[in-house]
Order: structure tokens, then C-alpha cells, then sequence
């Protein structure tokens, strides 16, 4: 724990004036508070956000807010402060489709920009101590242009020290930023990955340019450029190499690699790797710790209980201290460190809304102040200088997208630095309730509920229930831009999380969160469970997701005919065993449904199963449209199983409605087209 010096400074916020009343979902000891359906006739508020300054013009205040303002991709991104706070830097959308870096000094609000134009944009970036950031290009296709260096005094003058491959920092040393620990694509003379300290101070020039009449020589001159700047070389690790960690103090700590098919974490000492005997079936690795050779995993309990948060010895396997261990969620989120001490002093994760946890009580405080200066959003405290002046603040709420602010604790000068979407009106859009249902198990989950404005019992709205994706993902609390699109259009929506979704493992056996059918069943309770709110219109109901979400949108149409007017499938899966037989073998190491045929079975052995569970043949049960989107010429298997559907609504003589994906749904258009289409088909079966 940090120093009761430093939680005084904490203190000295209160000094600010920060004061009201304050209503939290970020609230510290207690589960964050239902929030109510608005009364018939009334509509709940919060209070307005300062304007954020922002180049995007804003929706206008009359008529339909466009479907582009809910789809745009957010104008900021990742801002983290230097070490001293001086400046703040960002991923700024340049276009749709680009980004650059922003970064601005505190005191002035001076901007200056870096990469991004032509064909590269920036998609990471890090601080490499206080005067000079690290960032990454990549092409419009997402490979790797180079690593940059650039000093903010003279940003002009930024330069590459590693291009045209792959170049990821792993640790930026406290005492030497400006030699990184970084992964590249060709780090030793073999040619293979590894990680290498890179020298990041020397200018060596701009990019080679290879000449396609001498494409030899154009590689010769950059792998000698390389080999200047690498100062030394990591041995590699035993396996296939998927990824490394810092130790937590500013060295390298930690490797992932593959054998056999299985992940193993290696150990670093500083001079060899050692393997751990850790085990990845059932922990989740959440950070590292307080001490070399200290993990910090998500480790289940005993029957009956949560995942606890604890500290573990990654060379023995020694459990350690309970760091966090909720009475009624799995920890599903991510720690925060005090810059000075890298203790960990909270952690952010998802209970019925976003929570804060902090294990210091200057930090308890500095959290409790800001409630009650934002009462109604939740407030993250998201970067903080070393000295603890300067705090980077994110505020959100169900209506607001994230605002990001600077808080000078010396000048007690809080800025505006930019919001997400500062183009959407939070005023015009819709509060999002939080509704507790009971499974048929008796099991209690959450769901998310936002209803259009005018909604009443003598005025009920009609439906759309978004399943989500994974399944083992879910969702929470909070701004969803399709959520409020579709309010903004006078429909109710309904979230419903599910078995199997994140926070929830510790209610269910392994069978239990694999059980399919009962994922479906759980959606429709909470569908019947909303109806009785009376604010819902029970003949006027629609279904859609993507990926599983796709799946349960089907299985929902075929299942609950009656239920539902109609459905948009987006990427699902409607026969298992008919994907389990594409991918063969190997399936339960696939990167997206392993996990999944994992809990399931072999197909073989379970075919019953697998039946019963593969609603695309059982079509002939719809009773109302379809509308399916595809990828135009995909050969993913879910382009293979949207095909396959449209031939099975074709022979069962369903109607169903086709929408092909053109282009990539990164680009904006793609975007609007599909939501245009979508709401088209819900205005014609449910209003």
C-alpha cells in the first residue's frame, strides 16, 4: 500500500470544492443502484457535461439524429499523461478509417500531431519517459509500416528505429526509457521474433526506401539499419512465442508460448527462462504483481463462491493473498497501480455497472470526491502523474460516451480534453435501466434495458433484444451506440446476459455454462420478465445479434415463434456439428469457438446433442421474417453458415430478406448500410 503522505495529497482534493449529492455506479463498498424505469409521463435527467472541444459537428437538436452520429468510429482514443503530467497524448480519428497522435501540454492546451496522413495511420503509442513517445504505424490493410520516435520538443524531426515489420514494446525501464524492451518480427540471427532492447535515442534517418529494381539491397540496408539499433537480445523462450509482460518494476518479466497446444508462462530471471507450473483451464491470468516472480490471477473458489483475485508465486505455484473477492461477481476486469510505487492499489471490473474497488484510502477518497462532483456518470481515474498533480479522468454515463478530462491538482484546473462522440447529444438520448430476471435453475442475472422517450403503460414501445456476442463475453452498464440508435428510432431495448456470461461462471457447473439451449432459455426469461414492466408492447417484438448473438436471434425465431415478429442474424452459427466437422480435429484450439467445443463435446459422441442445439434445422418452425447479413463472397464459416441458412429459409419457405456485406464493417459506410437495413426491416414487421 502506498504511504499515508501520499494519501494526504489525496486529501487535499477536497480542498477543490468538490460537493453535491452522488449517485455512482462507480461506487466503492456497495452494489451500484438499480436505476429505475422513468415514471409514466416523466423522464429522468442527468446533469449536462461540459462542451467538449471537438472538431465534429454535432447532430442538431430537431428530428431524427442520423444513423452516421451512432455509428462513427470515436473521435479520441487511449490518452495517457507522461511522467510528469506535462502532456497528454491520444489516438485523434483523422478520418473514419485513420488515426494520428494527439498530444497536447496541460498547462496551455497546445496541440501538436503526429504520423497518420497518406497510406499509414497510428495504432499504438507509448511514452518513453517524459520527453519522447514511441508510436506505431500501420497501412490500410494493418500491417506494420514502423516504430517511431518522436521528441515533443521537436516533434518534426520524429524518426523510425524499426521498420517495415512488426515492433511491439513490451517494457519501457524507468531508469532508461529510451532503451525499450520491444518484440519484433526479426530480432536475432536466425530471423525469428524475439524481444530485444532497442536503442530509441538515435536519429539514423527516415525510412529506407526499397527500389523494386533492387529490392536486395533495399532489405540488406534496413536489416544493417536494425542491427545498429538493437542493443542486445533476449534468448527465446521454449515454444511457439504468443506474447510477453513486464515484471511489474520496468523490466521484462514474463513469456506465453505454445507447446503442444497448450500455453505455458516462462518465467525470466534476468538471465534464463524458467517454466511455471501455472495452468490456464480454469485461472485467468489478470496482471503481474508487487514482486518479481509474483502473478496476480483470477483463481475459482470453492463451490458456491466467486473467483478470487490473488496474489500467486508463478515459479511455484504458491496461493498467495486474497486480493479481491467479490460476495456476488467473478472478477472480470483490470488493476490499477500507484505510478510511483507500481503497488496495486484498485481494480475496475463489472458487477451490475462498471465498479472501482481501491485498497488505499487516499485513493478511496480522491474516488468519492469525484462521484460527487459527476453525480450520475462513472469516473475513472485513468492515468496520473508521477508526482500525483495531474490526473487523467474519464466520465461516462448510459447517455454520455467517455469524456476525458485533466486534472491539475496544484492549479485546481480541471479540463475538458476531448469526448469519445462529443457529436452525439446526450440530452436526446435514452437512460438505461438495470433488471435483475431469474433463470429456470433459479439462478438471478443481469440485463439492460433503455427505453425511447415517451415510453409509458399506456404508451408501451416495441422490442429489440440485442443477445450478445462470445458467448463468453457480456454486457454491461453503460453508452452502447446501438442500443441508442435503436431508442433514438422509438424501439425498447432489451441486453440480456446470460449463462456463460463473463461474472458468472462461479453460479454454474462446467456442464451448466455450456448448456445451449438453457443460454436461449435464459434469454427469453428475461424477455417475459421486461413484458411484465407493462412498458413493453408484447406483439411487437423483434430479435438480433452477431456472432453467438446471431445464433440466439435463430434459435430464438425457431424456438418462441410466437414470441417474436421477426429477426437479424449477423455472422451466427446455426449448425454446430456441421462447423465442428469444417474444423476438424483441432477444434477445441480454435481461436474463437475452442472454448466453446470444449464444453460441448465431440460431436460423434454428443450427436443428440449436437442436434438439439442446431436451430438452422428447425427452420421450417419460423413463423415471421428473416433478415440475414452476409458477407459478399466470404469463405469464413460463418459466410459458409449464412449461405447455408438462406438455402434452408428458402426450402422450409420462410421469408427471409438478405443484406451483403460489401466491404469491410470498419468503414463507416458499411456501417450505416447494415444499420439503415436494419431498422428498416424492424419498421416493417414491428411498428
Amino acid at each position: 500500500m502506498i504511504s499515508s503522505l501520499r494519501s494526504l495529497r489525496f486529501r487535499s482534493l477536497l480542498a477543490l470544492g468538490i460537493a453535491g449529492l452522488a449517485l455512482s455506479l462507480g461506487a466503492q463498498e456497495e452494489e451500484p443502484p438499480t436505476v429505475s424505469f422513468p415514471p409514466p409521463g416523466g423522464e429522468t435527467t442527468t446533469a449536462a457535461a461540459p462542451a467538449p472541444a471537438a472538431e465534429a459537428e454535432p447532430a442538431g437538436e430537431e428530428g431524427p439524429i442520423p444513423v452516421e452520429a451512432f455509428m462513427r468510429s470515436p473521435l479520441l482514443r487511449g490518452p495517457q499523461l507522461n511522467d510528469s503530467g506535462s502532456h497528454v497524448a491520444a489516438l485523434y480519428a483523422t478520418s473514419e478509417a485513420s488515426y494520428q497522435l494527439v498530444v497536447r501540454e496541460v498547462s496551455t492546451g497546445a496541440d501538436f500531431y503526429l504520423g497518420g496522413g497518406g497510406a499509414a495511420m497510428v495504432d499504438e503509442f507509448q511514452w518513453l519517459g517524459d520527453t519522447h513517445i514511441a508510436y506505431n504505424l500501420i497501412n490500410a490493410n494493418g500491417n506494420d509500416v514502423g516504430l517511431m520516435v518522436a521528441d515533443i520538443t521537436n516533434p518534426a524531426e520524429a524518426y523510425p528505429i524499426y521498420q517495415y515489420g512488426s515492433a511491439r514494446i513490451v517494457v519501457v525501464p524507468p531508469g532508461n526509457p529510451l532503451q525499450p524492451l520491444v518484440w519484433v518480427s526479426v530480432g536475432n540471427a536466425e530471423g525469428s521474433p524475439a524481444v530485444v532492447e532497442l536503442d530509441a535515442a538515435t536519429n539514423r534517418g527516415g525510412f529506407i526506401e526499397i527500389d523494386p529494381a533492387d529490392e536486395e539491397a533495399g532489405l540488406v540496408a534496413i536489416a544493417e539499419r536494425h542491427s545498429d539499433a538493437i542493443l542486445s537480445v533476449v534468448p527465446l523462450p521454449e515454444g511457439t512465442q504468443l506474447g510477453y509482460l513486464s515484471d511489474g518494476i520496468g523490466g521484462l518479466g514474463y513469456a506465453y508460448t505454445a507447446v503442444e497446444n497448450q500455453v505455458k508462462l516462462n518465467v525470466w530471471s534476468g538471465k534464463e527462462w524458467f517454466p511455471s507450473p501455472l495452468g490456464f483451464e480454469n485461472a485467468r491470468m489478470v496482471d503481474v504483481g508487487e514482486e518479481p516472480g509474483q502473478v496476480l490471477m483470477a483463481i475459482p473458489s470453492e463451490e458456491g463462491k466467486p473467483n478470487a483475485l490473488r496474489f500467486v508465486n508463478s515459479l511455484t505455484g504458491e496461493l498467495g493473498d486474497i486480493l479481491l473477492q467479490d460476495s456476488n461477481y467473478d472478477f472480470n476486469g483490470s488493476v490499477f497501480r500507484d505510478p510511483s510505487s507500481n503497488a496495486v492499489v484498485g481494480v475496475f471490473y463489472d458487477r451490475t455497472g462498471p465498479t472501482a474497488q481501491w485498497f488505499d484510502e487516499g485513493y478511496r477518497e480522491l474516488q468519492q470526491s469525484l462521484n460527487k462532483y459527476f453525480p450520475g456518470r462513472v469516473v475513472r481515474l485513468i492515468d496520473l502523474s508521477q508526482d500525483a498533480n495531474v490526473m487523467l479522468l474519464g466520465v461516462t454515463s448510459d447517455r454520455d460516451p467517455v469524456i476525458y478530462f485533466t486534472l491539475d491538482v496544484t492549479a485546481k484546473k480541471l479540463d475538458v480534453l476531448s469526448g469519445e462522440r462529443p457529436w452525439l447529444p446526450g440530452a436526446r438520448l435514452s437512460p438505461t435501466s438495470i433488471l435483475k430476471y431469474t433463470t429456470a435453475d433459479g439462478k438471478k442475472l443481469d440485463a439492460y434495458v433503455t427505453l425511447p422517450k415517451g415510453t409509458s403503460r399506456e404508451n408501451p414501445a416495441p422490442l429489440v433484444v440485442l443477445p450478445h456476442g462470445g458467448p463468453f463475453a457480456r454486457t454491461t452498464w453503460g453508452f452502447d451506440p446501438e442500443a441508442q440508435l435503436l431508442a433514438s428510432r422509438g424501439y425498447a431495448v432489451l441486453q440480456p446476459n446470460y449463462r456463460g456470461s463473463t461474472g458468472y461462471d462461479w453460479m454454474f457447473t462446467t456442464r451448466e455454462r455450456g448448456d445451449v439451449l438453457m443460454m436461449h432459455d435464459d434469454v427469453t426469461r428475461a424477455v417475459r420478465t421486461v413484458l411484465k414492466t407493462g412498458m413493453i408492447d408484447p406483439d411487437r417484438i423483434g430479435i438480433s445479434g452477431g456472432g453467438f448473438g446471431g445464433y440466439l436471434a435463430v434459435t430464438g425465431l425457431v424456438e418462441e415463434p410466437d414470441l417474436y415478429r421477426g429477426g437479424v442474424t449477423v455472422s451466427g452459427v446455426f449448425d454446430w456439428q456441421r462447423l465442428a466437422n469444417q474444423i476438424g480435429l483441432g477444434r477445441e484450439n480454435h481461436p474463437t469457438y475452442g472454448p466453446l467445443f470444449a464444453l460441448l463435446g465431440d460431436p460423434g459422441s454428443e450427436a443428440a446433442k449436437y442436434d438439439a442445439i442446431s436451430s438452422g434445422r428447425r427452420v421450417k418452425q419460423i413463423k415471421h421474417p428473416v433478415l440475414v447479413v452476409k458477407e459478399q463472397a466470404g469463405r469464413s464459416p460463418e459466410a459458409q453458415e449464412s449461405l447455408e441458412l438462406i438455402d434452408d429459409l428458402l426450402s422450409a419457405g420462410v421469408p427471409y430478406e438478405v443484406h451483403n456485406i460489401e466491404a469491410t464493417l470498419l468503414a463507416l459506410e458499411t456501417r450505416v448500410a447494415l444499420f439503415d437495413r436494419m431498422l428498416q426491416f424492424f419498421d416493417d414487421n414491428l411498428k
